[in-house]
Formats: structure tokens, sequence, C-alpha cells
């Protein structure tokens, strides 16, 4: 007699027993009860037409906890679906993880391409610094390393490889800056953060047989994660550099008339500025209008100087600028200061969106242009299909449920402005400008005029620093940090900055 062993609770006239053994081919439990459905079956080869009724038996097993699984035939099958793209590692491992790089990497460029307007040199800029880097990590022998199926094997060789999707961004960066296209991190940023530019969860655009044979660690580098912070993008910047020797290949300058055009748009601010900030950079830097972007040597000693970035030097100066310029007590510019202080929101939709993504908002301190652009991009990226345009593959039951709940909720129709970024931007500058000037009518200078210099230029200050945080992505300890080194290299050279005491040359 077979002995008893753990199974399901019987449940037969409310039998609370789970143990059970076999007698004659049926299961049955330590009270007598037969358990429904377990019937033996035979397995030889018989005429069916000259038999009568056929009973089978169901091949059923339980696992630890008496609940039902399946057979060891079916999860032996399901083991050989899995092992048919296996996993590689090693030296494949690496050039698969190459090759999936690649793949995203073109993706970002076709739609800087189709939709931002670049040149289609672009393309070959890219590929040229692509090649380049693959040039470098031959000859550090990267390539060549030996196989291994460990996943800390996998994590070395990665950082060996110092690829990141952070990487493919630099890539875009330094081709447009050799193109002198009037693009700039924060551009860049803006497209990430409102999903438009591949970044986030991009494995998943990679082909389906990619996915499956490239280890979880290389998935992990290729999912994004959270958005570049803490001056990361600028970190990676400058190890690209070094890696492939830009200023000498490539010569890569930034020219600082486009990028103060797109700040003082941005922040609605007063066009004659530009004119004072190239005269501040001009009398501090002894250069020409172009400041050389140089990054040569050991990327190293570029972590704790975030200064030497062209980006980060120039909005330097521009914080300086209208900080000097407010201390000297322009009264056009102290009325528009006053004014612009009470702005609700700067910048441009992306902007917000990009705000949104470092600062930690609630729903009280949003106002409806901000939520009019979250919802409006939640509605594009993460409604079903359904409600996007795809209303050709829905079910007849689809469309009426679509249309009765269109009905009570009725959307508004899309915009022609919105569907084109460059004149929804000019609207919006017109805008904010017209009600800047609209407040400056209302301040009277027996009140509001009243605030001290010091006040003011500190308060406008620390909005340009929240501001410019968000816009490319640096703490507000290194953007005050540059800030107190430009001016005390100002101050060197130029004792006039001292206390207010400004050069005549710059009025």
């Amino acid at each position: 007699m077979s002995t008893f062993f753990r199974g399901p609770i019987c449940g037969t006239d409310n039998c609370r027993s789970r143990l059970w053994r076999i007698i004659d081919g049926r299961r049955t439990c330590q009270y007598g009860h037969v358990m429904e459905g377990d019937v033996e079956f035979n397995d030889d080869e018989d005429d069916i037409n000259s038999m009568g009724v056929v009973t089978r038996r169901l091949n059923l097993t339980t696992n630890v906890t008496g609940s039902f699984r399946s057979s060891m035939n079916s999860q032996l099958q399901n083991s050989q679906k899995n092992d048919e793209f296996p996993k590689v590692y090693g030296a494949e491992a690496d050039r698969l993880f190459l090759k999936c790089f690649q793949h995203i990497l073109k993706l970002q460029c076709e739609y800087l391409i189709s939709y931002q307007k670049f040149p289609r040199a672009f393309r070959e800029c890219v590929k040229l610094m692509w090649m380049n880097l693959l040039k470098d990590m031959g000859k550090d022998g990267i390539t060549n390393v030996s196989s291994t199926k460990s996943a800390q094997g996998a994590a070395q060789k990665s950082d060996k490889l110092g690829l990141s999707l952070l990487s493919s961004v630099t890539l875009l960066y330094l081709a447009g800056a050799y193109l002198k296209l009037p693009v700039f991190w924060f551009d860049f940023l803006g497209w990430i953060c409102s999903m438009k530019l591949l970044y986030f969860q991009a494995n998943k655009h990679l082909p389906e047989l990619w996915r499956r044979q490239l280890p979880n660690f290389y998935l992990q580098v290729l999912e994004g994660g959270r958005a570049p912070s803490n001056a990361h993008f600028y970190h990676k910047l400058a190890h690209m550099c070094s890696r492939l020797d830009a200023p000498s290949t490539f010569g890569t300058r930034i020219a600082i008339e486009p990028l103060l055009v797109k700040l003082l748009l941005r922040l609605r601010l007063p066009p004659h500025l530009f004119f004072h900030v190239v005269q501040l950079v001009r009398i501090c830097e002894d250069k020409s209008s172009h400041y050389t972007f140089a990054l040569n040597g050991n990327s190293r000693s570029r972590v704790n100087k975030l200064y030497e970035h062209a980006e980060i030097r120039m909005i330097g100066y521009f914080i300086l600028c209208l900080r000097y310029k407010l201390l000297q007590e322009d009264e056009f510019l102290t009325r528009y200061c006053i004014a612009w202080l009470k702005q609700d929101h700067l910048g441009c939709g992306d902007d917000i969106l990009t705000s949104l993504s470092y600062t930690p908002v609630t729903l009280e301190t949003w106002n409806d242009r901000s939520t009019e652009h979250y919802l409006h991009w939640m509605e594009k990226h993460y409604l079903p299909a359904s409600t996007v345009g795809f209303g050709d593959t829905q079910t007849i039951d689809q469309r009426i449920a679509n249309r009765k709940l269109h009905v009570m909720f009725p959307l508004k129709a899309e915009n022609s402005a919105r569907l084109n970024p460059s004149v929804t931007f000019v609207n919006e500058s017109q805008d904010a400008y017209l009600t800047i000037i609209d407040a400056l009518q209302n301040i009277s200078k027996a009140g509001e005029l009243q605030e001290d210099s010091k006040s003011l230029a500190s308060r406008v200050e620390e909005r340009l620093v929240d501001f410019f945080s968000n816009l490319i992505a640096v703490s507000h300890a290194q953007l005050n940090g540059c800030v107190s080194y430009l001016h005390r290299s100002a101050m060197r050279q130029n004792p006039q900055f001292r206390k207010g005491r400004h050069s005549k040359s710059f009025r």
C-alpha cells in the first residue's frame, strides 16, 4: 500500500484532509474520498471506432503548498522555448550591446533630422564621431576581452566601455557644436523630458531578437533610468571629449550669441541685455565673442571645474551681468525686474516639463498654463492609441463607447499653432512680454521702487539660479559655485567691479 503524501484539500462533504494516496490508480484521501477527474487512461494505440467510452487520466501534480501546477513535460517545453534565444555573454555580448547602442543612436538622429530640421550632414557627423569612439575602444583592447558568463563580468566590461544613453546625447551635442547649430544642452534635455527624443525605455525600441539575447545588465543600461542631474551631462561630455580628442580633431567651438538669444527669450528679459553680457564676456575673458570649448588631457580634472564648460560659463556671466546692472540702479531695468518677478512661469512648454522632472511640485502650486501643458503631454504619450488617431482599428463597441465618452467629456480640436513648435514659442514669448509691459505700467514709483537695489538683485539672482539649475540639470550649489568663481575672477582682473563700482566701459 502506498504511503500518504500531502496535496490540496479534499473538500468532499467538507472534508479537510490534505493527505492522499494512490489506490488502484485513483488518488484517494485518508478518509476514502476519490479525487474528481483523477482518472488513469491507456497510452496504447487502440481503434477508437471499435471502443466504447474512452476515459483519460489527467496528469495533475501539486507543489509544496498543495496547489496544482503544470506537469514536468509542459515545464520542459517552456524551458526549451526560452532556450530558443539564449542570452549571450562575454565579447559577443559586448558586440551586441554596441549594435543596440548604434541602433538607438540612429533613431535619435532620425528624429532630430525629421522633426527638428537638423541638416542631413548631421547624420554623417554623428557617424564619424561614433567610428572614432569605436576606434578608441579598439585601442584600449575592450572589444577583445575574454568571454565570461557572470553578471559581474558584464558590469566590469560596461564600465570599460563607458557607454550609457547619456553618451549618445553627448555625441549628438558634439556633432551639433561641430556644425555650428544653435542647439544646446537644455534643448536636448527638453526633448528628453517631454519624451520626444528617444531616451527613457529605449531598450523597448530594439529588435525582439536583440532584446532576448542581450544580458539583463545591458538592458538596464539602455533603459535610461532617471533624467540626468547634478551636472552628469557635463561630466560625461568632458569624458567624451577626452576620448575623442574633440578640440584637436573636430575643433569644437561654442558661439555665445545664439545661446544668449535663447536664454533671453526663455527668461522674457529685455533684449538689450544681450549687448551687456557680450561686453562683460569680452572684458573678463579678453577674447573674441566666441568662447572656445576645449577639454583635453585628463577629464577627471574637469569634474569639479564646471565653470570651464562653455554653457555654464555663459550662464554665470549672464547672472553676473544682471546683478551688476541692477546694482548700478538702472531705472528701466529695476522697474522691469520688479514686474518680471511677478510672472508665474518662465520658459516654453518643454521647460515646464523639464522643471517638473527635477522639482517636487504639488498640485497647489500649478497654474492653468502648466496644467494644460502637462495634460496635453499626458494625452499625447500615455493615453491609449484609440484616442490618438487609430480609430480605424477599433471595433464597433469600442467606437460607440469612445463616442459616448467624447460626448460626456468633449475635447478641444488640436490647435494648428501647437503642431508647429516655432509658432507656439513665438506666440508664448509675445504674450509674456506683453504681460510684463502691462505690469510695468501699473508699478508706482512711490511704492515698489523703494526696494533696495541689493535686495532686488538678490531676489532676481535667486530666481535665475533656480531657473537655470532646472534648465541645464545642475544643482543650486554647483551653479552658485560657478557664479562665485567668475565673480572673483572678474574682481581680480577688474577691481572696478568691487562694491558696485563698475568700469565705464560696462555701462
